[in-house]
């Protein structure tokens, strides 16, 4: 399905008005020949199509519809750009959700590391390691040592 074809179709007057009628179910048995070439252009671009004489609208809005649903992001994954955190979440939930992800990325369950190197895990995916660690270690997500030299999950 191209929608350049479907627009195109639809930017010109005539192939508009003739899909106004198709929807309507108002196309006479004997299109003019301006009618049948805009009859062509729906057809060619998806929009109608022809039922033993008769001439349908397809379902083209509701399949261009539902792909563009089926790439829209998703829990945690609405605040990333190319893996990366692009914006915090304001929910408590959203954070959470995006918490346990960077966690899940940066360190094992069982694993010890020191701070530096914590950082620098998480500055592959935000600019902002230290609010990132703060937000892990208060939502309990992280310990660290007294001194806060070492972290765990």
């Amino acid at each position: 399905m191209n929608t350049r074809q479907i627009f195109a179709a639809l930017a010109n007057p005539d192939t508009r008005d003739m899909y106004a009628r198709v929807i309507l179910d108002q196309v006479s048995e004997a299109p003019t020949s301006k009618q049948s070439r805009a009859l062509q252009n729906l057809q060619r671009a998806g929009l109608i199509e022809d039922a033993d004489g008769a001439w349908l609208p397809t379902a083209v809005f509701r399949e261009l519809l539902a792909e563009g649903a089926r790439d829209t992001p998703k829990g945690y994954e609405r605040f990333l750009e190319n893996g990366r955190v692009a914006r915090w979440p304001s929910k408590a939930a959203d954070k959470d959700g995006l918490i346990r992800w960077i966690m899940d990325q940066c360190l094992a369950a069982d694993e010890h590391i020191g701070e530096r190197e914590l950082n620098e895990r998480i500055e592959m995916f935000s600019d902002d390691p230290a609010l990132i660690r703060r937000h892990c270690v208060d939502a309990g997500h992280l310990t660290r040592t007294q001194d806060g030299s070492e972290y765990r999950r």
